[in-house]
């Protein structure tokens, strides 16, 4: 028998401040659960591919995934303070999210008896506005200016829902191409339907989120030219902008590296899951790890490290091949399954680098700057760098179409070399003055105690006469 304090207390309807949790905590969710499947260097690119797609379709939506959060930082600002309702913004931007998910999930649904060209096509038109319309939906929208404490949840909290939700979707999505009941046609059918559905719900539960009134009638702060100039004719933050588009130029190959594996090491559907399961458990390592590492954020080792991982990752993805085909390994090894793995470590080792690079950046720009009040400034001009960098495939696509797959990969490596070299030239955090731990020693010699005189235990107090 269940007590009646305890049977009081499973019957008592959740209050406003719970069901505010429950709804944060799976919009979370689901976003995260698309993000996982979603991801345009690994499932969408080989989807596209394997569907008899181009590079330049490749390249198409990778480019709308890689600059949609910076485009997003930039146009805002500019946008919310024309309006006098953010929440028009908002809905729009969410109307035309809701449409191209419907879309993504009709295809998936219907994948099997459509043709391929039109599976492709209507991928690329509704991922492209997906991420398009995903720019007005960055963290930084007026519901992050509330602080941590006035928040039905805390950040934390939301970061380890969605990486639970996030490594979900990458072992669904593994599980799910590795199957070998099903063809490809049924298994990306599968992955965009369950994308498609999950982006709905995402939206629904962020457009009926409750709005206060100062959600509605906040900005966000837009950067001034003066602030502009003044954080440009910083060397050091020069120096940095100059590293970060050397960084961004190198990804010029990042989406054609699944179909790079795919033609050299024959890569299964298997195989390919496991990137994409990668990607995600490299997120949640690198999320993880920077949160744990309080003093490391923002430093020049930081960068570095971001730098040396993208060069090894690119080189080990051109060397694999050769390993593969080497006398040794056929010696060695009786299959290239150990070769294939190591392949797929070059996605983590690259989102790993990603991550390391996104979580860092601001807090050494804002470091170099030292002034609080030109973060606007700074945060613009990054988020201009990464725009222009983000069209670095299709410089890609025509370094496959003049010469070859491998070439382009060589040149991003070597651009990722150059990245790597250069950040020795990134100014160090400034040491802090560690505090000595003084011990007290006396000047003179101290008799030990056996050799005092002893003491009485009477004590006579005076009294002092006003």
């Amino acid at each position: 028998m269940t007590p009646p304090a305890q049977h009081e207390e499973l019957l008592r309807a959740p209050t406003a401040e719970e069901l505010a949790r429950l709804h944060s905590w799976t919009q979370v969710s689901l976003q995260r659960l698309v993000d996982a499947v979603l991801q345009p260097s690994t499932f969408l690119a080989a989807m596209i591919w394997l569907l008899g797609g181009t590079f330049m379709d490749v390249a198409v939506i990778s480019m709308a995934a890689a600059m949609s959060y910076a485009l997003g930082s930039i146009v805002m600002p500019l946008a919310l303070s024309k309006v006098s309702d953010i929440r028009l913004v908002l809905l729009g931007a969410s109307a035309v999210r809701a449409v191209a998910s419907l879309i993504i999930a009709v295809v998936g649904w219907r994948a099997v008896s459509m043709s391929h060209d039109a599976v492709v096509l209507w991928v690329v038109i509704a991922v492209l506005f997906y991420q398009v319309s995903s720019a007005a939906n960055v963290s930084r929208n007026p519901r992050s200016f509330i602080a941590n404490n006035d928040q039905p949840t805390s950040a934390r909290s939301r970061q380890v829902v969605g990486a639970t939700a996030g490594l979900i979707g990458g072992l669904i999505a593994w599980r799910t191409l590795g199957n070998q009941r099903l063809d490809f046609d049924e298994a990306a059918g599968m992955l965009l339907f369950l994308a498609g559905m999950a982006s709905l719900g995402s939206v629904w539960f962020q457009v009926t989120a409750p709005l206060r009134y100062q959600d509605t009638h906040q900005r966000l702060p837009v950067a001034a030219w003066s602030d502009v100039e003044h954080t440009l004719q910083n060397i050091e933050f020069r120096r940095f902008i100059a590293v970060r588009s050397l960084i961004g130029i190198s990804t010029l190959a990042d989406p054609f590296l699944i179909i790079f594996g795919m033609m050299q090491m024959q890569l299964s559907l298997w195989h390919i899951g496991a990137a994409v399961a990668m990607v995600v458990i490299a997120q949640i390592v690198g999320g993880g790890f920077w949160t744990l590492l309080g003093e490391m954020p923002g430093s020049r080792r930081s960068i570095q490290m971001a730098g040396l991982m993208r060069f090894g990752a690119l080189t080990l993805a051109l060397s694999v091949p050769f390993l593969a085909d080497s006398r040794w390994y056929q010696s060695t090894f009786e299959s290239r399954s150990f070769a294939n793995w190591l392949f797929v470590a070059v996605f983590f080792v690259l989102a790993l680098a990603q991550n390391s690079l996104t979580r860092n950046e601001q807090h050494y720009a804002m470091q170099r700057l030292g002034d609080g009040r030109l973060f606007p400034a700074a945060d613009l001009v990054l988020n201009i760098v990464v725009v222009i960098t983000s069209l670095t495939p299709l410089i890609g696509v025509l370094l496959i179409e003049s010469y070859s797959l491998r070439f382009a990969v060589t040149v991003a490596a070597s651009l990722a070399f150059v990245a790597f070299l250069a950040t020795s030239l990134l100014a160090s955090r400034k040491r802090r003055l560690r505090r000595r731990k003084l011990t007290p020693s006396p000047r003179k010699s101290v008799h030990p105690v056996s050799d005092r005189s002893p003491r009485s235990g009477s004590v006579k107090i005076k009294r002092v006469k006003k």
